[in-house]
């Protein structure tokens, strides 16, 4: 990706507290993945193979939250965070004339997905561009980094968060929730393991603990797209203390034979007005333009000669 640059870890690099250090080096063009649709193949060939196809799976849900924490009055976060409405189909802000704002990539939590870190960092790359977040390659010109967390996940609300937006905390905030064990944790919006939570609950004797945290949002598999924004001023007199200045969070359900790579364009199409907005709640969109999969080729034997005898 020409031009693109992103945040990495090196030795030159501004210091983020606790030893931590980030530097500027540029994204490396990535060839996009060959994919081979059998059936074409087989008619290419002259196999006169009928595909058998199967039922598209039903529409993908884009659920997309976003937070300007720095530019967003405190009483209106407040509402969102007491009362956030469920948004259908929401239309995008009113267009305003902001300024051009310069950003950096810069990766974040490594999840498992099927799209290498400098291929989404193109697909964000126009939708920011498109809210005047350029890209660039110019150390000096830098005033955010975008700290790209993605790919498959466990959650439980998709959702901005309200607290902890420190550097320092990650997907998750450190240190919060209940402790079921030394390596499991509950999280509001995260969720966690919840046959260990009733377990807990068995074992302390605390009746209903379990579904008072639970609550009517269990903990599923998410395909997740969130991008974290931190000013480069404020990082550089802060270190890891610094907040998020706005954060955008993009997940779609995950569904059995879709793949990251399915959805990834489409999330963050339907999220792109809102990169550096607020949004009064949760959006919900619906993805209809699925895409039919052939299913595996299968012979039928159809106007065969009989075998001679």
């Amino acid at each position: 990706m020409p031009g693109s640059a992103v945040w990495r870890k090196g030795a030159d690099a501004l210091k983020l507290g606790s030893g931590s250090r980030v530097m500027i080096l540029p994204v490396q063009n990535a060839g996009h993945p060959t994919r081979f649709l059998l059936a074409a193949l087989a008619l290419g060939l002259g196999l006169a193979l009928p595909a058998v196809a199967k039922a598209p799976a039903k529409p993908s849900e884009i659920i997309v939250s976003a937070a300007n924490y720095a530019e967003t009055p405190p009483e209106v976060l407040s509402k969102m965070f007491r009362q956030a409405d469920d948004l259908t189909d929401v239309p995008p802000p009113p267009a305003g004339d902001r300024p051009v704002r310069y950003y950096q990539f810069l990766p974040g939590e490594g999840l498992a997905a099927d799209l290498a870190y400098p291929e989404v960092c193109k697909l964000l790359s126009p939708a920011l561009q498109a809210k005047n977040f350029v890209n660039t390659a110019d150390q000096a010109k830098v005033e955010f980094i975008l700290r790209i967390t993605f790919g498959e996940r466990r959650w439980r609300d998709p959702f901005v968060r309200k607290d902890n937006l420190e550097w320092r905390h990650g997907l998750v905030p450190k240190k919060r929730g209940t402790s079921l064990s030394a390596d499991e944790a509950w999280d509001d919006r995260a969720g966690g393991d919840e046959s260990a939570l009733y377990q807990l609950e068995r074992d302390l004797g605390m009746e209903g603990l379990a579904d008072r945290l639970i609550g009517s949002m269990s903990t599923d598999d998410y395909y997740l797209i969130v991008v974290d924004a931190f000013a480069v001023a404020a990082l550089k007199q802060h270190g890891n203390k610094t907040p998020r200045a706005w954060s955008t969070f993009i997940a779609v359900p995950r569904q059995k034979g879709v793949k990251f790579s399915d959805v990834a364009r489409k999330m963050v199409e339907k999220a792109s007005p809102w990169f550096g907005e607020t949004l009064p709640g949760k959006a919900r969109f619906t993805d209809r333009d699925g895409t039919v999969k052939l299913g595996d080729l299968e012979v039928v034997e159809e106007n065969v000669p009989a075998q001679r005898k």
